[in-house]
């Protein structure tokens, strides 16, 4: 029995020490071998921010809004007809 503690806890400790022992970090790279850049982005209306890759922002927050309120604006002024065999009413 007290083989199979020692046993054991000298696994436990071989694991520990060797998962302590491999936290060197590699850069992450994209399928052409450049590295992956990350920027820490807020989104606008949010005090919370998310780690984006910096490829991936290519507009800035107030055009962004500009197209959000186009398109707001264009579903407004729609033409809104009655689905058929309603009558119109």
């Amino acid at each position: 029995m007290k083989f199979i503690r020692n046993l054991t806890a000298s696994l436990l400790l071989i694991t520990t020490a060797t998962s302590c022992a491999t936290s060197t970090k590699y850069p992450e790279v994209d399928a052409n071998g450049k590295k992956i850049e990350y920027v820490w982005y807020t989104p606008s209306g949010s005090n919370i921010p998310i780690k984006v890759r910096k490829d991936s922002l290519q507009m800035s927050d107030s055009d962004s809004n500009t197209q959000d309120n186009a398109y707001t604006d264009w579903q407004r002024n729609a033409v809104v007809s009655p689905p058929p065999g309603t009558g119109g009413k």
